[in-house]
């Protein structure tokens, strides 16, 4: 009964390290510069809040972690964080493409990557988060602008 006692223990301390080092690595996990809090507003107030992180995740990819809330549940306008990757190349920002999250009437949180480029040496994310109107234009908060050299 020892042994088996022994094996469970040392099967729980390996599953333990095993989370424990996803988690270091994970998206969420990553160690970034803080852009938040973001909201989107009109003339009666708040809509949307977002806040985040912008990381190295690993030295592969750079990461935006995001959070997001739908402030004004009731009237069916989903939310949803948009992100615009750029990599410094010979002194020049050159983007590397727009994502968006998922969209959600309540509160919700993900990352967006974009793999870093071995000819660049700086990665920026432009960070804005929006509230997704059907028939109008979505509303967005300014832009959060956050970089890191690599």
């Amino acid at each position: 009964m020892a042994r088996i006692r022994h094996l469970l223990t040392a099967s729980t301390l390996v599953a333990a390290s095993l989370l424990t080092s996803f988690l270091a690595t994970s998206p969420a996990a990553a160690q970034g510069k803080a852009w938040g809090k973001l909201y989107a507003r009109n003339d009666s107030g708040k809509l949307a809040r977002a806040y985040g992180d912008f990381a190295n995740n690993g030295g592969v990819y750079a990461t935006v972690g995001a959070n997001w809330d739908d402030l004004r549940r009731s009237d069916h306008n989903p939310v949803y964080v948009e992100a615009e990757f750029f990599f410094l190349k010979g002194g020049k920002w050159e983007s590397a493409g727009t994502t968006q999250t998922a969209r959600t009437d309540t509160s919700d949180s993900g990352s967006m990557s974009r793999k870093l480029r071995h000819d660049a040496h700086a990665a920026r994310a432009v960070i804005k988060v929006c509230v997704d109107r059907a028939h109008w234009s979505d509303v967005c908060s300014p832009s959060a602008v956050v970089s890191f050299s690599y």
